[in-house]
Order: C-alpha cells, then sequence, then structure tokens
C-alpha cells in the first residue's frame, strides 16, 4: 500500500490534469466561434480583428472601450488558453481561461447594451456568433472545472483509507471521534419528557 505522502503527490499530479470528456467539442466550437469574430463584421464595416486591435478602422467606427477589451478577454480566453487547454488538458490552463471568458461574457452583455442603445452603427453577425462562443465556454468551463477526475477521486478514496496518518491527520480523524461530554450532550428533550410524564 502506497504511503500517505505518496497518494498525496499522485493526487497533486493527477490534479494538473483536466478531464473535458464531451466539453472538449463545446470548446472547440467556441474557438472555432472566436476565428469567425476575428473575420466577421462586429459592427458595420468593422471586423472583430480591428476591435481586438484596437485599430484606427474601429477608432474611426466609434468602437466603445468595453468591446475592445471584450475583444482582448476573449482573445486571451478563447484565441490562446482555451486552445492551450484543448492541446495539452492542463487544468491551469482551463481555470485562467475560465476566469477570462466568465469576464467576458458580461463585457460582451455590456458591449451588447450599448452598441443597441447609443447612436453608432448596429451590432454585427460576428459579435453574436462570439457570444454564442463565449457563453459555449463558460459553460462548459464551469461543468468541468471545478470537478474532481476519476483518478483524482480514486487516488483520495485511497488516502483516506490510508492509516499512515501524519500528526495533524491523526489530531483530525481523532477530533472527529464523538467526545462522551455530558457539557456538551443536548438532552433538553429527554428531560422535558421526564418532567411531563
Amino acid at each position: 500500500m502506497s504511503n500517505p505522502a505518496q497518494l498525496a503527490a499522485e493526487e497533486k499530479q493527477a490534479a494538473r490534469q483536466i478531464d473535458l470528456g464531451s466539453k472538449f467539442y463545446w470548446l472547440a466550437a467556441a474557438v472555432v466561434c472566436w476565428v469567425l469574430f476575428l473575420v466577421l463584421p462586429q459592427s458595420g464595416s468593422v471586423r472583430g480583428l480591428d476591435v481586438t486591435l484596437f485599430s484606427a478602422s474601429a477608432r474611426e467606427h466609434g468602437t466603445y472601450i468595453v468591446e475592445c477589451v471584450y475583444g482582448v478577454l476573449i482573445a486571451l480566453g478563447l484565441g490562446v488558453f482555451t486552445t492551450l487547454t484543448l492541446i495539452t488538458r492542463r487544468t491551469a490552463f482551463a481555470l485562467i481561461a475560465w476566469m477570462l471568458t466568465t469576464v467576458g461574457l458580461a463585457a460582451a452583455l455590456f458591449s451588447l447594451w450599448l452598441r443597441q442603445t447609443g447612436e453608432g452603427e448596429a451590432t454585427g453577425i460576428g459579435m453574436y456568433i462570439s457570444i454564442v462562443g463565449v457563453a459555449l465556454a463558460v459553460f462548459a468551463y464551469s461543468t468541468v472545472a471545478l470537478r474532481r477526475s476519476d483518478a483524482q477521486r480514486t487516488i483520495a478514496e485511497k488516502r483516506a483509507a490510508s492509516s499512515g496518518l501524519d500528526e495533524v491527520g491523526q489530531a483530525q480523524m481523532e477530533a472527529r471521534i464523538p467526545m462522551e461530554n455530558p457539557v456538551l450532550i443536548d438532552d433538553r428533550r429527554q428531560r422535558l419528557r421526564k418532567k411531563k410524564g
């Protein structure tokens, strides 16, 4: 049987990899949506790439700063870190992508609201496609990012069954044993029944 330190190291190693399962395809679709955002019009004739780079064309057509922030957030969240997650299956990349896309979704909604209520050009198809991609990524990451993989669960069960605990683990186990301290026993109902009966 493995010792607790070895099991802890194995569990830590297993936590470095993320099990995407069927969400792999959701994330791949999200990356495709981001690529479409780059080439399709985000508003008027301004493409998503212009917005992301805050090009002269984007400035001339009255692109809001929050739209540029959104472009950068999804470029990092979908373009960089989701792509790295799909290639490497590293948990660190997935968590960074999750954070960026979650903030990106909020920025997308704010950008959409500004574009709809402002006097500038109407929202283009690229923006709507990118919002679908960001929503897919946020949902996919939310279902897998903080979940333990099967390997982690197996190792955690082995660690729990292991009897070779260190001093802290032993103290924690002893703290779980119910104490027979009469001060801590709640017997009010019993005393009330005796008093009535």
